[in-house]
């Protein structure tokens, strides 16, 4: 399965690879090395995600923190959950994008006080889309703070494939976000823009 939809903050491709074994490309061979079996699956299919996004066929290494590392020009993020992975690209200058790709139910485990604030609420469902939007705000945060941030770092707003993000402390996260989610085929797609404050 492949799709392919314009999101605000740029272009999301998904791929699912159930049966297809997708290979690795140069630099990315020996990072598939290390890896189990698992891991090299996803980094495969993150990677070609990723290359059907920017319309390259190249190789894409990882940074020090784990971020692709795209081609002068443009700005990607990655996520994967199972067998599917969702790739968006941007051209670079109107900030820093981030993807997350969470099943759409409840969170096995539970997980809703670490993640959501004192003012959010959310049903258990609900839950794991705040997990996926504020992943998905993580990744287009780093590149700016370099640093972890954590889940209650922020707070949302969702609405009906709306979200508003505040930001709890702008002097320890000084960054402006905006957010935006949709539910496509049993999940959670989430995409995040950050730019310095």
């Amino acid at each position: 399965m492949r799709s392919e939809l314009a999101t605000p903050h740029g272009r999301c491709v998904i791929l699912d690879a159930t049966e297809q074994e997708l290979p690795l490309v140069g630099i990315e061979q020996a990072i598939g090395e290390r890896l189990g079996p698992l891991r090299r699956r996803e980094l495969a299919i993150g990677r070609a995600a990723l290359r059907e996004a920017l319309g390259q066929h190249i190789e894409i290494p990882a940074d020090d923190r784990g971020a692709p590392i795209l081609p002068a020009g443009w700005v990607g993020s990655i996520s994967h959950k199972g067998t599917r992975a969702a790739a968006l690209v941007a051209p670079a200058g109107s900030g820093f994008i981030g993807v997350d790709l969470e099943k759409a139910s409840p969170p096995r485990v539970a997980i809703a006080r670490r993640i959501l604030t004192e003012r959010e609420r959310a049903s258990d469902r609900e839950v794991t889309l705040f997990f996926a939007i504020k992943e998905a705000i993580y990744k287009a945060v780093d590149p700016i703070v370099r640093r972890y941030v954590g889940f209650r770092e922020v707070e949302l707003e969702i609405g009906a494939g709306t979200c508003q993000v505040r930001v709890v402390d702008v002097e320890r996260l000084p960054v402006v976000i905006e957010a935006w989610w949709e539910e496509r085929d049993g999940m959670w797609l989430a995409t995040a823009r950050a730019n310095p404050r």
